[in-house]
Formats: structure tokens, sequence, C-alpha cells
């Protein structure tokens, strides 16, 4: 093969990698041309279902139309649905005795789940971490261990059972 102009060969390299990325982008447009017919689909199986109750509800001589909507609170994006509250049950189980939210906090991040969002303020965390221990304490699964006085690290103790 002779030699080519250095001008020639930078030009057919340019034209290599812009061949390169029309294929990528060819592809993601497939891709996303896909996603867009699966939207369509659920969105008309949707529509399906609101004639099917809009016709239910006229039953009921009720107008579909004062019917309010309900604005639809998507997921972050990344969390799987449970896996906080599951792993903060499982660090409260193998803690064994009292453990506070500082130090969950810590194991959390040790962790490194990406299936956990974890706030990135040490402040918003520990609020994340306590408002979800006391959802658990309802259900009677988990107790505050110490006083509970303002200003003190918040200690918990997992009890694993109903108390009554």
């Amino acid at each position: 093969m002779a030699n080519h102009h250095p001008k020639l060969a930078a030009l057919a390299k340019s034209i290599s990698y812009r061949k390169g990325e029309l294929a990528s982008l060819e592809k993601r447009e497939d891709e996303l041309l896909q996603a867009l017919e699966a939207v369509r689909r659920e969105k008309g199986n949707v529509e399906q279902g609101i004639q099917q109750l809009n016709a239910l509800i006229e039953a009921f001589e009720i107008d579909p139309d004062e019917v309010r909507s309900i604005r639809a609170t998507p997921r972050k994006s990344g969390s799987a649905h449970g896996a906080f509250r599951g792993t903060l049950v499982k660090i409260l189980k193998e803690a064994g005795g009292p453990i506070t939210t500082a130090t969950i906090l810590d194991v959390l991040r040790e962790l490194n789940d990406s299936r956990i969002n974890l706030p990135e303020s040490t402040r918003d965390a520990l609020d994340k971490i306590g408002r979800d221990i006391r959802t658990i304490s309802t259900y009677g699964m988990v107790i505050r261990h110490d006083s509970g006085a303002r200003g003190q690290p918040a200690t918990w103790r997992w009890i694993g059972q109903n108390q009554e």
C-alpha cells in the first residue's frame, strides 16, 4: 500500500470514527423506538382501563369528568423497593443489642449497596434512618433503647416481635 498524505489519513480516521458513532446512534435509536412502542402499548392499556372504569362510574350516575386525577409519584431511580428497610432490619438484627443511628449510618456506608439511595448529607441520612426505624417501631419490632432526650444520639434495639 502506498504512503498516504497525513491529512488524508486523518480524514480517513475521522470518517471511521463517524461511522462507528453513526452505528451506535442507530442502535440507540432502535432501542428508543422499541421503548416508545412499549410505552404506547402501556398507554393504550391504561386508556382502555379508564374507559372501563368510566363505564362503571356512569352506572352509578356520576360524571367521570368530575373524578380528579392523582399525580403518580415515581420511585427514585436505581432504588429497589424495600431494600433500605430490609437492610435496616438486617443491621438491627445482627447488632445483637442496642445500636445508635450514627452506627447504622456507618454500616450502611460501608455496605455501599447500589440499591440503597442514601442521601449525601449526614444529617439527611440520619433523618432518613430515624424516620424508617420509627416506622418499623410502630409494628413493635424495634424499640428505642435510650431515654429519648433531645440532643442525645438515638439508640435502637431489635426485639423482633410485637410487644403486647
